[in-house]
C-alpha cells in the first residue's frame, strides 16, 4: 500500500477524524503494515492526525479491490492538479458539505439538467461560462480544470435557473 495514497485519501475526506489519539500499539497489525513508513514519527504526530491515519488505514483495509483501484485512479487525477487547484477543490468540497439537503438537491437537479443537454449545447455553455470567468476579476469563482461555478450562487444551465 502506498502511504501517499492513504494520505491523499484522507486529505480528500474519505475518512473522518476519530475522537481520541491512537497509539502505535493500538493499531491492528494490518494497519501497522499499511502505516509502517510512519512508525518512527507516529508519537510526534498530532492526535488528530494519528486518528485520521488509523481510520484511513482501517477504511482502506475494508475496501474491495475495485474500490482500491478507484482510489488509486482518483489519486492520479489529484496529482495532476497544482497545489492552488487542490486547495480550491478542497474549498469547494467543504462548501458542498456545508450545504443543506435542499441546496444539494437543487445543485444535483442543475447537474442532471446540464447532463441531459446535447453535447454541443454543453460545450457551448462551458465556453460561455469560461469566457464570463475570464471577464471577471475573481479567479477563484470556478473550480480549476473542471469549469464548475461557485456553489454559493446558482448559475443558469441552458438559460434555466433551478427553482428555489
Amino acid at each position: 500500500m502506498n502511504v501517499k495514497l492513504l494520505l491523499v485519501a484522507l486529505l480528500l475526506g474519505l475518512a473522518q477524524p476519530a475522537l481520541a489519539a491512537v497509539t502505535w500499539t493500538q493499531l491492528s497489525p494490518q494497519q501497522q503494515d499499511l502505516l509502517k513508513a510512519m512508525q518512527k514519527d507516529w508519537a510526534q504526530l498530532p492526535s488528530a492526525r494519528q486518528d485520521q491515519l488509523a481510520l484511513g488505514a482501517q477504511r482502506w483495509l475494508q475496501m474491495t479491490p475495485a474500490q482500491r483501484e478507484q482510489a488509486r485512479a482518483r489519486l492520479q487525477v489529484w496529482k495532476q492538479y497544482t497545489p492552488d487547484e487542490q486547495r480550491e477543490l478542497l474549498r469547494k468540497r467543504d462548501e458542498y458539505r456545508r450545504m443543506t439537503a435542499a441546496q444539494k438537491l437543487k445543485l444535483q437537479q442543475s447537474v442532471d439538467l446540464f447532463r441531459s443537454l446535447p453535447t454541443s449545447e454543453q460545450d457551448m455553455l462551458r465556453q460561455q461560462f469560461e469566457q464570463s470567468q475570464q471577464n471577471q476579476s475573481a479567479p477563484s469563482s470556478s473550480t480549476p480544470s473542471l469549469g464548475l461555478p461557485s456553489l454559493s450562487s446558482p448559475q443558469p444551465v441552458g438559460g434555466v435557473v433551478p427553482a428555489h
